[in-house]
């Protein structure tokens, strides 16, 4: 504010250079400093094409045999572990594909490429990975987000037939789990002194 103000009185006042301060130009040396950078994520390219499909069409017959497996026997067919930025949750990432002889084996997925949503939707929690595998009994397409490397790649294959979604009722998606708050040690209560038995005098 200060040098705001000098600079002001400079301007409208008489033409006389006034001897300026250690504590403005100490005020002009910080206000020209450039901000520091963000920490922004550069955007990623697109990764290559692989040997497999990355679109194409699902039968729903099949997709519905899948589902009622459940979501357990579908993950046996590979292996993953999470992939963390820091402390930070970024998706699943794929160790091998166990099963050979699956429908994984002719899509576009290599060991390393980390799952980050299915339909727009995370898969983080138990709950969030329940609801999108519930709602893919409704859905019209599979799409998957992933990063290969450096890059990125999005799986989009089509339900066929597809369902009317205005005739399918909405289910909210799992909310996000608020942080938790630190929780503060309780404080020791000094115990408390026994009573002594009350003897009436005879």
């Amino acid at each position: 504010m200060r040098a705001v103000f000098f600079v002001f009185l400079v301007s409208c006042g008489p033409k006389v250079a006034p001897k300026a301060t250690v504590f403005d130009e100490d005020l002009e040396s910080k206000s020209e400093a450039p901000p520091p950078p963000a920490s922004v994520e550069a955007p990623r390219p697109e990764a290559p094409p692989g040997k497999g499909l990355r679109s194409g069409t699902i039968e729903r017959a099949k997709l519905l045999a899948v589902l009622d497996a459940g979501p357990g026997k579908f993950l046996r067919q590979l292996e993953i572990t999470p992939r963390m930025i820091g402390q930070r949750f970024v998706g699943w990432q794929l160790v091998q594909l166990l099963d050979k002889s699956g429908p994984l084996i002719d899509v576009d997925l290599i060991p390393g490429d980390v799952l980050l949503a299915v339909n727009g939707k995370p898969l983080s929690r138990p709950d969030q990975l329940q609801w999108v595998w519930d709602s893919l009994r409704t859905a019209n397409e599979l799409r998957a987000q992933l990063w290969r490397g450096d890059a990125k790649l999005e799986l989009d294959f089509a339900i066929e037939p597809t369902i009317d979604q205005a005739t399918v009722p909405e289910t909210p998606a799992p909310a996000a789990q608020p942080a938790q708050p630190t929780a503060t040690p309780a404080q020791p209560t000094a115990p408390t002194k026994a009573k002594e038995p009350v003897t009436k005098a005879k």
